[in-house]
């Protein structure tokens, strides 16, 4: 069984076309996100940089300060010669400190926000799902059930769960739902890895997907609903405690600085 229907229709997503020129902190967002979302694997290697600017609708010049600031945070590498070119960095550890980064610019208001919306968007598709999904579509969330018992990697298993909610969202046939699913992966899932490094909740959020997969394959659309609710606000409650953390911690050293 593959998925590269989802691995296309996000790489789609994320290569959209700017509005606007010179968007270099755009391009740096979308990439990055690509990078740390696991659109972008480790090791794999970008388009060239005249045809990455045009998939974006930006200059070289602007795409190459993006490309800067990326191999400066240790995301993307670039070699030189025949089989030179810019490549993905292998991000296991790397991208520790960036999502940190990342949770701590975001306002406890913007996190509970995001949540609110991830869950508004899940529960529906679940609904719908529950309501519409076909064989097929058990099968691959059954699939994604499976992996996330094998996952132990915070990481990893940040993937497996984004991957769920959008074949959630396919499930329910809608366009829109579906579309929404994997911007919002894009946006917000990256830094719900630093809530999956304790197995507590891992196995947690586990739990939850395992019943919205029943519940879709029964035809339980309540059911569905509330596991989706109850798996989003877990972990919407989980990055607004570590972010206190983080800032407390952040706070702490600028005054041991000073």
């Amino acid at each position: 069984m593959t998925y590269d229907s989802l691995q296309t229709l996000a790489r789609r997503v994320l290569f959209a076309p700017l509005d606007e020129i010179s968007r270099t902190e755009t391009v740096i967002g979308r990439l990055r996100s690509a990078i740390t979302l696991g659109v972008l694997a480790d090791g794999e290697q970008l388009p060239n940089e005249v045809d990455l600017a045009r998939e974006f609708n930006v200059s070289p010049v602007t795409l190459r300060d993006a490309l800067k600031v990326l191999r400066e945070e240790g995301l993307v590498h670039t070699s030189r010669g025949r089989q030179g070119g810019t490549f993905v960095s292998d991000t296991r550890e790397l991208t520790q400190v960036h999502l940190e980064l990342m949770l701590l610019e975001m306002t406890p208001l913007e996190i509970r926000d995001l949540t609110d919306w991830e869950c508004a968007v899940s529960s529906r598709a679940a609904e719908l799902a529950a309501e519409r999904s076909s064989r097929h579509s058990g099968e691959v969330l059954g699939h994604l059930i499976e992996k996330l018992g094998e996952s132990e990697v915070p990481r990893d298993f940040r993937r497996v769960v984004s991957r769920f909610f959008i074949e959630l969202a396919a499930a329910s046939q809608s366009t829109r739902l579906s579309k929404n699913a994997i911007r919002l992966q894009v946006e917000f899932a990256p830094v719900k890895t630093l809530a999956y490094v304790g197995e507590a909740t891992r196995e947690q959020i586990r739990k939850h997907l395992r019943k919205i997969a029943e519940a879709v394959v029964e035809g339980q659309a309540l059911e569905a609903h509330i596991e989706a609710v109850n798996a989003h606000t877990r972990i919407g409650n989980e990055l607004l405690q570590l972010r206190r953390h983080l800032e407390i911690q952040s706070n702490e050293a600028e005054r041991d600085a000073r």
